[in-house]
């Protein structure tokens, strides 16, 4: 380098030392002028990378404009029109369903919560549709009893592959229960109501009528369930007139259907 030879020139008084220095202060201003350009340098990239991830940023905002929904589906419901205002979270925007698989749930009392298996077979029948059972199963359970009202949350999916059911309808529910100890039924037209409670005209082995109380259980429409006050296989009058009372004999009649109470 120059300043080297100046100065190497200068130890042997080859040249003044004002000439020395003005080739070291020469060299000194051009290293000053090296190190203004290497951070200018640095600045220019520190600001082409805030650029980038100035960039980066306002194209991950604009994916924002495009609604994906997670799965494919029917738009059921639209919050917005072209031009609205959209708030970051405080928006619903659609609402979509799935309809090629449906979900339906159901409280299932606590006697019988204990029965329900995930995987368990369950039947659908929609209202207006009589005769007609949509297939279905037990997909989950709350494994919980809800304390207000002592039932098991139930999931059943139906497959709706045609699109007959439409989200939002509501349908009685038929799962195959087995019970350990299942209550007694007796038919609707043997029930007998008085002051003192609900009863039921018992026909015992001698043919004489006895009164018996009864406790009621679920009303079924044509038939009740009965927890307490009956025995299996009794034989129980049906439309029982004020001509039959209590101690009264009477001759059984077999008839198709015979009114008895049944599991």
């Amino acid at each position: 380098m120059t300043a080297d030879r100046q100065q190497q020139l200068f130890v042997k008084d080859v040249i003044s030392r004002q000439d020395n220095d003005t080739a070291q202060m020469q060299y000194a201003a051009q290293q000053s002028n090296v190190q203004a350009l290497e951070k200018a340098v640095n600045a220019a990239r520190g600001s082409a990378s805030a650029l980038e991830a100035n960039l980066a940023r306002i194209n991950d905002l604009k994916n924002y404009l495009t609604v994906r929904a997670p799965f494919a589906g029917v738009i059921t419901q639209r919050n917005i029109d072209v031009g609205a205002l959209v708030n970051e979270g405080s928006t619903l925007l659609y609402r979509i369903a799935q309809t090629d698989r449906l979900r339906t749930y159901l409280n299932v009392p606590q006697a019988d919560a204990g029965n329900v298996r995930v995987g368990q077979h369950a039947t659908l029948e929609i209202t207006g549709r009589a005769g007609v059972k949509f297939p279905g199963e037990v997909t989950r359970t709350a494994n919980a009893l809800d304390p207000a009202t002592r039932t098991l949350l139930v999931e059943v999916q139906v497959a709706n592959a045609a699109g007959t059911l439409m989200p939002g309808m509501y349908a009685q529910v038929d799962l195959a229960v087995p019970r350990q100890d299942p209550p007694l039924v007796i038919p609707g037209d043997t029930l007998v109501v008085r002051s003192d409670g609900p009863q039921a005209a018992v026909v015992g082995p001698d043919g004489v009528v006895h009164f018996a109380r009864i406790k009621l259980g679920r009303d079924f429409g044509d038939h009740l369930e009965v927890l307490e006050g009956l025995q299996l296989g009794q034989q129980l009058v049906a439309n029982p007139s004020d001509v039959v009372r209590e101690g009264v004999k009477v001759k059984p009649v077999l008839a198709p259907q015979p009114a008895a109470a049944k599991r």
